[in-house]
């Protein structure tokens, strides 16, 4: 009989309760006033850390593509031109660290109380479920790894009978080649017992 992966049940049943939790934790950052505060002062500092994330990543990806653009264009350039273009482009690399320094020392408009809390809430909720998941699969890992193999416990029976037939045969080969042996000792002993009678037959007659 297959026994119940109990421990998958339970599992499943954890993680299934740690969405409560996190529902939990959520709504007690919404009516707890201390945690509300917390929260809301956590959630302003998440929201500026997003938008400074995707002010950059966005003008990053605008000024790639213009420069693509720019790149692909045909064009024949004088000398002068391409001075001025080589002096346009240091400027604006220049202008563009400038840019990105600056951006991370911004401030946006902040969010309402509210969302805020709602921004918070959802990341703690979602971090507690991730670490509930990881925890159980660590665990599991190593529940995994300090139980013995089955199937390794298998080969080495199956190896251990494949060396007993081995040794098995090699003593069926020797037995019979000492048997062989024998019996060609017998028959030279038979040979030469014809023989030295076949010689006395003969002595009898010359006789």
């Amino acid at each position: 009989m297959v026994p119940l992966p109990l421990f998958k049940f339970a599992s499943l049943f954890v993680r299934h309760i740690s969405k409560y939790g996190a529902n939990w934790i959520k709504v007690q950052a919404h009516d707890h006033p201390k945690f509300r505060s917390i929260a809301a002062r956590y959630g302003q500092t998440m929201h500026q850390i997003n938008m400074r994330m995707a002010v950059t990543l966005l003008r990053d990806a605008a000024a790639e593509k213009r420069a693509r653009e720019k790149a692909e264009a045909p064009t024949v350039k004088t000398e002068e031109q391409m001075r001025h273009e080589e002096a346009l482009k240091e400027k604006n690399k220049a202008a563009q660290k400038e840019t990105s320094k600056s951006v991370w020392r911004r401030k946006f408009r902040p969010l309402p109380e509210n969302k805020a809390v709602d921004l918070f809430a959802d990341v703690i909720g979602d971090s507690f479920i991730l670490l509930v998941a990881g925890g159980l699969i660590l665990y599991e890992y190593i529940r995994a790894k300090g139980k013995p193999d089955p199937n390794a416990a298998k080969i080495a029976a199956l190896d251990e009978k494949l060396r007993e037939l081995d040794r098995r045969e090699n003593e069926l080969e020797e037995a019979e080649k000492q048997q062989q042996s024998r019996v060609e000792t017998l028959e030279q002993a038979i040979d030469e017992m014809r023989k030295a009678s076949g010689k006395k037959r003969s002595f009898a007659l010359s006789s």
